[in-house]
């Protein structure tokens, strides 16, 4: 019996141990740089794809995995018709400094949050710093979410409304790369997920926070998508350039971010 329970007792041991050093993974952000043109920034992981034991997992969705690991502890949740929803829907949570450009005003140095769920921007004025502002999709033509070292955001992360790009759909798309001619977009979104720990609460979902890649072509119309392998995206530009030699594989699995950034500034010169 005693060498029964001494089993158990270390078994319990090992799963808290990888418990703890999950969370522990979770508060430290990876650093992300979205400046134009710039070739600088921490690695990052393609979100939807296993993550690479080189690499490392996109800042965004770091911040959304540790609010849910939060909700899920203490039961906080957002109601969603008839679903409780952990996490967040918006991009590293709420209240960033920023600057914000509609058709009817624009606002500099002011407090927004960026809804992916909806792809509602909202912001709050100086007359109302306690209820924001909703802006629809669309709404806003664009609009920049300034650095913050304590979530890893080390530059200025710049959107702009797909319409502006010749997209169809209803989305903010983030500039990773402006070229002469071709120019590199980050298209984030959330849905929502099953919580895959809970068997009880049937009505108990979760933001899950998703991105793709996306590039305009001056000589083009609207973007396009990227697909999310090397072999893919080298394809797609076969008949401009060959980019087998500036992206790579262990690039692409280490940092998506840097290795598509260098392609393109290859591409553009």
């Amino acid at each position: 019996m005693h060498q029964i329970f001494c089993r158990i007792s270390i078994a319990l041991a090992a799963i808290l141990s990888v418990d703890i050093a999950a969370a522990q993974q979770l508060q430290h952000p990876v650093a992300l740089s979205a400046n134009s043109g710039s070739l600088s920034g921490s690695p990052t992981k393609f979100g939807g794809l296993a993550p690479d034991s080189r690499g490392w997992t996109d800042p965004a969705l770091n911040h959304n995995k540790l609010i849910q690991q939060q909700n899920g502890g203490d039961g906080t949740y957002k109601l969603i018709g008839t679903y409780k929803v952990i996490g967040t829907q918006f991009l590293f949570g709420e209240h960033h400094k920023g600057d914000m450009f509609a058709k009817e005003v624009k606002a500099y140095n002011v407090y927004l949050s960026y809804n992916t769920y909806n792809q509602e921007v909202e912001f709050y004025s100086a007359s109302n710093p306690d209820k924001p502002s909703i802006k629809e999709p669309g709404s806003v033509d664009s609009f920049m979410i300034n650095e913050n070292q304590s979530l890893g955001i080390l530059n200025p992360l710049k959107f702009v409304y797909g319409n502006h790009l010749g997209a169809t759909d209803k989305s903010y798309y983030m500039e990773l790369f402006a070229g002469k001619r071709y120019s590199l977009f980050k298209r984030y979104k959330s849905d929502l997920g099953y919580v895959s720990t809970n068997y009880v609460q049937s009505e108990l979902r979760q933001f899950d926070l998703l991105f793709d890649y996306f590039y305009t072509d001056t000589e083009g119309k609207g973007v396009k998508k990227l697909k999310p392998n090397v072999s893919s995206i080298i394809k797609e530009f076969k008949s401009v350039k060959d980019i087998s030699s500036v992206l790579t594989n262990d690039a692409f699995a280490v940092n998506p971010d840097d290795a598509l950034k260098k392609a393109f500034d290859f591409l553009n010169n």
